[in-house]
């Protein structure tokens, strides 16, 4: 196997000639070259005749006959020739004593004993050289030496053997520079005994690969790495290459340097493949993977990727997990000095960072120091400050981030609003990344008029289990002068494949927690607060759920009733002979309540159903058949002393459904669809039993809507089961696309008519009389290019008149333009108590190109109040988005919560402020977030 040197040397040769007029001798320093190669003082390497016109005068001298393998050239001297340094690979600069001269060209051509000589090589305007190959593979024969072009050979260098597998991969070139007319390819080991045969032939010229052609040009570097993705060599590139392949080389002029996974460009580099580092100087750019990193000098050791990079201005490409997304984000800055210290670390001083344009950024993050892990995707920096609009806004000792988005241990953005209820509110968050499974957030909530809130939440999952835990504690707030707190922990256990566990316990210190300290309508409009625990087993074909559950009154509430305990069967069977199929629900439940007054006890019902579905290709038919049995063990409260403490009722129920589907295509507004006709008709008898005496525990009167309609009981809960003999039919026609299966738009229309008077009733309720209800109708869908319509009607045909309706409708025509208006009105049932009318509109506009504005007006007509009013405005600056909206949400009938929230969300990097986004999505339908989150909520549930 060749030394790779001696196969770089003549890689070298090849690459430097060309012709005498086209290229300067090249000159190298002395001190460049180790002790075993400098020239011997006393070597006689002069040549009596002029080189030819046609070669180059340094290297391109023909060689003397003599000068074959195994033998010594005559010098004329008597001594054997020194070794110079040409023959080692080097160029030489010619000696004084024989400078070339281009009139001795036919002299030198009769001369006796000399090779023929060779056309002049084509000058190349660009040179290239593998920085480094594997050595591999046997030595070949002289005949199977590889041809190359624009070849000559040194003095008394000996021929070689090369395999072409040997030479690695030519670099990648930046142009694509013409190939000479008519190349010659020479054999280098041929030339150097050439002269010896009478005519001196050349021999043939051989068919080219990739290699041979991009050497001397015939195609550019980038055509071949496109050609050979696969190459793993280093490769250099220039407009000029001095120096030797095995020591140091120096590209100047376009400069270039590729190996796997790294591109550097420059006006200069200088390489040095045995240590494999390298000095790059002029408009450097360093290229790896997606990453750039520009600026005046680099030094760099390729293998290690380390480095030093002066005054750099880098852009770097990473994906970003948001939620369940994933994106990429750019981000550029610069810094005084860039330290590589590897292929996947960086430090930085005097660093800055953003995801604007790389002209004058609105934004950016700057630090004395940082350091970016790409292993890890994590950064972190000292005396860190982010800068807007040349102000700085946020400043931080330390900085510590993820470099994707995915969790990170170290403090997060702070964030702060002002509200009516706590002044000033300022939270100052900290992550705990605990495990891949685990975490917690720690955080310290400054609230101006109250004091100081300590909070947090830990989270964590399983593939059995998950759950959080959360606690918010509020030591003598300075208000209600006492301590507050807010507890809630919720965990789900799979315990075998069909037993599961689960508990959720929620308590606030006082039932006017969060209307004080809350900051969304979520949860300032919360009435109770459920503790419950879980354990349910699923059969084959039944289920078992056994529980106990309590509630927490809020807001002035008033206390409801407990379930300690409780267990829920149900059980479906459809594969009963005959086609029948059989239903059972059931339940025990003990209520209890702290109120001497109310009535406590225990409740057990069960429901057994059979019936007998029949369906055809036109026509589906149910018949079912069921009897509620319930049974009550009761403990009577003041209010009721005296009555019966156990009561029971039995209520056969009997029922028949029977549906259809028509189609046909149809056009709606010029657009072909499917229309469906789907008529229904149910018939529900349930007899009369009295229960006026039965206490009321969960039971309230449902509301009327299509869902309702064909159900069993008017009641919602299983305190009354309301006698029925009536007939309920309805039709609900759908358009649907044929292209995708999405329904565009539907109507209904829904009628239900009494054969006999309702009797049973809730305390203090009225009996129904009259042989119709109310008739329903509703339309809702997409009935015009971006325009969406929701209305819907209760309209009592006894009494001839509109016992409720609804209509809003929503124009989109686009991503954050949206206009909202609704109207809703429903007439009071109870005497002395206002009609409900509410007039709702909302809106996100574009004002600008870049403002937007954002406002909801809900008003109460009957109150005469304002239910709930927002308005803001938002501005996308490309890399960043600022918000500012006003919130004022009445709480009860005397309270109202005013909130003011600030914004400055910085594209894919933080967010400075309160967060209004889940203010806006819930109070305008439709809203289009001008800008895609950079991160999800402090906590998984804002405050």
């Amino acid at each position: 196997m060749l030394r790779r040197s001696v196969i770089l040397s003549l890689l070298f040769l090849s690459w430097s000639a060309q012709a005498a007029d086209a290229m300067e001798p090249l000159k190298v320093d002395p001190a460049l070259l180790p002790q075993s190669k400098k020239p011997a003082k006393k070597a006689d390497t002069t040549r009596t005749d002029a080189a030819p016109a046609g070669e180059n005068a340094a290297d391109g001298m023909a060689q003397d006959a003599s000068a074959v393998p195994g033998q010594t050239a005559d010098t004329g001297t008597g001594e054997a020739p020194t070794r110079t340094p040409a023959a080692q690979g080097f160029p030489v600069t010619p000696p004084q004593s024989a400078p070339a001269r281009s009139g001795d060209t036919k002299a030198e051509a009769k001369a006796p004993g000399k090779a023929a000589a060779l056309p002049a090589a084509a000058p190349a305007s660009r040179a290239v050289a593998p920085a480094s190959t594997a050595a591999a593979g046997t030595d070949r024969s002289v005949d199977e030496a590889p041809p190359y072009r624009n070849v000559t050979t040194a003095r008394n260098l000996p021929p070689l053997k090369v395999d072409p597998a040997l030479m690695g991969t030519p670099p990648v070139a930046r142009r694509k520079v013409p190939a000479p007319a008519e190349p010659v390819v020479v054999d280098s080991a041929v030339a150097a005994t050439s002269g010896t045969e009478e005519g001196g032939a050349l021999p043939p010229v051989v068919q080219e690969d990739d290699e041979s052609q991009v050497l001397r040009g015939a195609i550019t570097l980038s055509e071949y790495v496109e050609r050979n993705p696969g190459s793993r060599a280093t490769l250099i590139a220039g407009d000029e290459l001095t120096g030797t392949t095995d020591e140091v080389m120096r590209a100047t002029g376009s400069a270039e340097l590729r190996k796997p996974g790294t591109s550097l460009t420059a006006d200069e580099v200088v390489y040095q493949p045995p240590t494999d580092e390298l000095v790059a100087t002029g408009n450097v750019r360093l290229v790896r993977g997606e990453d750039v990193v520009e600026g005046p000098a680099l030094r760099y050791k390729l293998g290690r990727g380390e480095g030093v990079f002066d005054k750099p201005r880098y852009t770097i490409r990473r994906n970003l997990q948001t939620g369940e997304n994933l994106r990429t984000t750019t981000g550029r800055g610069e810094a005084s000095i860039m330290e590589f210290l590897s292929d996947s670390r960086v430090r930085m001083e005097g660093a800055t960072y953003s995801t604007c344009g790389p002209d004058n950024p609105d934004w950016y993050a700057q630090a004395d120091t940082l350091n970016l892990d790409f292993d890890s995707d994590v950064g972190d920096g000292r005396n860190g400050k982010i800068v807007f609009k040349g102000v700085p806004v946020l400043y931080s000792p330390w900085l510590d981030f993820s470099l994707n988005n995915r969790r990170k241990s170290g403090f997060l953005t702070p964030t702060f609003g002002v509200t009516n209820r706590t002044g000033f509110d300022l939270l100052l968050p900290y992550y705990w990344n605990i495990a891949p499974n685990m975490d917690a957030t720690f955080a310290a909530r400054i609230l101006g008029t109250r004091g100081l809130m300590l909070s947090n939440e830990f989270r964590y999952l399983d593939y059995d289990y998950s759950g959080q835990l959360r606690l918010d504690y509020l030591p003598s707030d300075r208000i209600a002068e006492r301590d507050r707190y807010a507890f809630s922990f919720q965990h789900k256990q799979r315990v075998t494949n069909r037993l599961n566990a689960s508990i959720d316990v929620n308590s606030v210190s006082d039932v006017d927690y969060y209307t004080d300290l809350g900051s969304r309508l979520a949860i300032t409009s919360v009435s109770y607060l459920p503790r419950s625990g879980t354990l349910s087993y699923s059969g084959d074909w039944w289920s078992l759920v056994a529980g106990a559950t309590e509630y927490q009154a809020l807001a002035n509430r008033p206390s409801t009733y407990s379930q300690i305990p409780s267990v829920t069967l149900s059980a479906y069977r459809a594969d009963l002979p005959a086609g029948l199929a059989f239903r059972l629900s059931g339940n025990f439940t003990e209520f209890r309540i702290d109120d001497v007054s109310r009535d406590e006890g225990r409740r057990t019902w069960v429901y057994p159903q059979l019936s007998l579905p029949m369906q055809t290709s036109f026509l589906s038919f149910t018949p079912k058949i069921g009897v509620h049995l319930t049974n009550y063990d009761l403990t009577r409260g003041t209010a009721n002393a005296g009555e019966r403490s156990s009561l029971s009722r039995a209520v056969p129920i009997v029922s028949l459904d029977t549906s259809t589907v028509f189609e046909r295509e149809a056009d709606m507004f010029g657009q072909g669809m499917v229309q469906t006709l789907e008529p229904r008709l149910y018939y529900l008898y349930a007899p009369y039993r009295d229960q006026s005496d039965f206490p009321v525990f969960d039971t309230a009167l449902a509301d009327f809507n299509f869902a309702q309609i064909f159900s069993e009981n008017v009641f919602s809960g299983q305190d009354r089961i309301a006698d029925a003999n009536q007939l309920t039919a309805a039709a609900i026609s759908r358009f649907i696309d044929p292209t995708n299966g999405a329904e565009k738009a539907r109507l209904a229309l829904g009628q239900r008519v009494y054969f006999a008077n309702q009797d049973v009733t809730l305390p203090g309720g009225q009996r129904r009389t009259g042989s119709i209800a109310s008739t329903l109708a509703a339309v809702s869908g997409q009935l015009l290019p971006d325009t969406w319509v929701d209305a819907a009607v209760q309209y009592n045909t006894d009494l001839s008149q509109t016992e409720r309706y609804s209509v809003s409708a929503r124009w989109n025509p686009r991503e954050a333009h949206v206009l909202n208006t609704a109207y809703r009105f429903r007439r009071s049932t109870t005497s002395g108590v206002s009609d409900i009318r509410d007039i709702d509109v909302s809106a996100q506009w574009p004002i600008t190109n870049r403002w937007y504005g954002v406002a909801r007006h809900n008003y109460s007509i009957a109150e005469r109040r304002l239910v709930e009013g927002l308005a803001g405005v938002e501005y996308n600056g490309g890399c960043w988005v600022g918000r500012v909206v006003f919130q004022r949400i009445a709480t009860n009938v005397s309270r109202t919560r005013t909130a003011l929230f600030f914004q400055l969300e910085l594209s894919d990097f933080s967010s400075i402020g309160s967060n209004p986004l889940d203010a806006l999505k819930r109070s305008i339908p439709g809203y289009g977030q001008i800008n895609q989150s950079v991160a999800d909520p402090i906590f998984g549930e804002s405050y």
